[in-house]
């Protein structure tokens, strides 16, 4: 038993990202399968809304339940946002390319492509959203608004 209880506390991160990323999974398979087939929108279309729609539940669970980072300052908010967002974007790509691959070339089903690609993305997303939410990131993020900080106070002073 002491064993699962280290197990789980060195591994906190990478399990409770485990639990949302597979919500986010979720949303984002049924938001294209909803999209696609209520609207008979175009996979790649269907892809785009579901991979926003992912991304927003995305930001804010991993911000508040697995990496735990708090909500210090507004401009920290959209540091992180801004941050994730790229990443993200990245991840989109790399979405894309996969749906393409596995639809219009390998000719599978969109529900079955869209699994895939999870998978795949869900990889891509936890390297990089653990990067973004990092205590050492955060770190310097502050460095970079204290010097700042410091940079507009001097040349007040002048």
């Amino acid at each position: 038993m002491a064993k699962i209880h280290a197990f789980i506390r060195n591994h906190f991160d990478f399990l409770t990202y485990t639990v949302f990323g597979f919500l986010a999974s979720l949303i984002n398979i049924f938001t294209f399968m909803g999209v696609q087939n209520f609207f008979h929108a175009h996979y790649m279309v269907a892809n785009t809304i579901a991979w926003l729609v992912s991304v927003i539940f995305g930001f804010f669970t991993n911000k508040s339940f697995v990496f735990k980072s708090k909500y210090s300052t507004g401009y920290a908010l959209i540091t992180e946002l801004i941050a994730f967002l790229f990443f993200r974007g990245i991840s989109l790509l790399a979405d894309s390319f996969i749906m393409f691959g596995c639809i219009s070339i390998l000719s599978m089903t969109s529900l079955w492509a869209k699994i895939v690609d999870q998978i795949l993305v869900g990889i891509l997303n936890y390297v990089t959203t653990r990067y973004i939410f990092s205590r050492d990131q955060r770190e310097m993020f502050q460095r970079l608004r204290s010097r700042r900080t410091r940079r507009k106070k001097d040349d007040v002073e002048r």
